[in-house]
């Protein structure tokens, strides 16, 4: 099947999973009319097993991933996210919502597959694109959300309960829609086919001669690869699990000894983690800024922040900019910017300056999150993306669950206490790469260099073949 409909399919799903408008008012749903929560109780009893399920079910579901080839764990995804919103229209106990919220882990950790299916899926050169694409797909489909939340709220057509049937069937459409997917023959790690990996490729031809009959093997490349790709379809199970660890700890070692990625990869987790911590709760500070009586506008918010989201995310793509020289600069002064914004937010009681608080914290990450994915990409093997995907989330889950056991349960702070909290905890981030960047534009000054903060196309291709001699390099040692 030709990429670019496998790219619309994926996207179609990507769409149709993110379009939950109920999720705009979860919060006044769980604690109006129709559930009766506290706050309390939502903050310190339903909210936090969502992150604890989600790390607990990352890595699983991300090996498990690879060894079903994809397409299985998206149906879960879609089948996960049906349970998750069917059990919050019918749940009316804490113990039901604590179910539900497992489920809506398990919805966020299969999302992998989502975002790595298309990897084993289309060539390599495509890459860039169908990552834009499902990335575009999901912000489209949050915005939609975020639309229709507000616009039939604002003019009772619908209530808050009943806008969780709309996300319920747009998960069936989803989990329905899953099924048009092209099934994966080959995956990254479990199901090579192909033997572009030089250690994969030793894999298969040394149990190929440990178990074939013949004597000689042909000096020709193609029947070579012929040769390892029948040989690897007829290995058994232990080889194939020891062959693919063996390549996913080779493509670990390859990217996390190299500085840069390092570099990214922690304000990639750590921001990641403090932004899921945010849109947990921003629900209940929102509340706090609400008179009686007024009308809430979330659903605006949330179509807002992703629209301009998508078009800053899309701007940053196509400006070349030196992000080996700016990016410390950059990820400092965003981090403290971020922080301000929290610690205010934490402070103000005016609505209005809370939603604008909101958008603008997003819109920074999603923006700095997009060139540090990039900036990954250019000294990583395209096979790992993925890999390096699934392993930055798993260590800012890690930091996401170890902030929230001290935040919400050891030392039990109000919401706004948490939301300082979180404030001065992207400004720490902020020092730690101001630090960090005072180290590189020294180095860089002693270099002689020179400080071009654009890049031409000539300095552009350059760098990336640099980067990509790199890998040959470290593989060597």
């Amino acid at each position: 099947m030709n990429w670019i409909k496998i790219s619309c399919i994926l996207c179609m799903f990507g769409c149709f999973k993110e379009f939950r408008p109920s999720e705009s008012f979860v919060t006044d749903y769980l604690t109006g009319e129709w559930k009766n929560f506290t706050a309390e109780k939502v903050n310190d009893e339903i909210y936090p097993v969502a992150t604890y399920s989600n790390l607990a079910m990352l890595i699983l579901v991300f090996l498990i991933t690879d060894f079903v080839r994809y397409k299985p764990i998206i149906i879960l995804c879609g089948i996960s996210g049906i349970i998750t919103f069917l059990m919050i229209i019918l749940g009316k106990t804490v113990l039901i919502m604590q179910i539900m919220e497992f489920f809506y882990g398990l919805f966020f950790s299969t999302e992998v597959a989502y975002y790595t299916y298309i990897y084993a899926k289309v060539d390599k050169k495509h890459y860039q694109e169908v990552t834009g694409h499902t990335k575009a797909a999901t912000l489209f489909g949050r915005s939609m959300s975020g639309i229709v939340a507000q616009l039939t709220t604002s003019f009772d057509v619908l209530n808050y309960h009943q806008l969780n049937f709309i996300t319920f069937s747009a998960c069936c459409c989803a989990t329905i829609w899953s099924f048009a997917l092209p099934s994966v023959k080959q995956s990254i790690y479990f199901h090579r086919t192909s033997i572009s990996d030089e250690e994969q490729g030793k894999g298969a031809l040394d149990y190929h001669s440990r178990n074939s009959s013949s004597s000689q093997q042909s000096p020709s490349n193609d029947k070579n690869i012929k040769c390892c790709s029948s040989a690897r379809s007829r290995m058994p199970l232990f080889h194939k699990v020891k062959n693919a660890y063996a390549l996913l700890w080779k493509h670990f070692l390859q990217a996390y000894t190299n500085y840069p990625v390092v570099k990214w990869s922690l304000w990639w987790a750590l921001a990641t983690c403090g932004y899921m911590q945010v849109i947990a709760f921003i629900q209940l500070l929102w509340q706090t800024g609400v008179e009686s009586g007024d009308k809430i506008y979330n659903g605006a918010v949330d179509f807002i922040y992703a629209i301009v989201g998508a078009v800053t995310v899309f701007c940053i793509g196509k400006v070349k900019l030196n992000w080996t020289l700016l990016g410390d600069t950059a990820l400092s002064f965003f981090s403290l910017l971020e922080g301000a914004v929290l610690v205010g937010c934490s402070y103000s009681e005016n609505i209005w300056l809370l939603y604008l608080g909101y958008i603008i914290f997003g819109v920074i990450y999603h923006t700095m999150v997009t060139v540090a994915s990039f900036e990954v990409a250019k000294y990583i093997s395209e096979d790992s993306y993925g890999l390096i995907f699934g392993v930055n989330t798993f260590f800012a889950l890690l930091t996401q669950s170890l902030l929230m056991i001290v935040v919400v349960h050891v030392l039990k702070l109000d919401i706004r206490q948490q939301f300082f909290v979180y404030g001065s905890y992207f400004l720490v981030l902020a020092l730690v790469y101001i630090v960090i960047g005072i180290i590189n534009v020294v180095q860089h000054y002693r270099s002689g260099a020179g400080f071009h903060f654009w890049v031409s196309k000539d300095d552009k291709s350059s760098s990336t073949s640099d980067a990509s001699n790199e890998l040959p390099k470290r593989d060597s040692k």
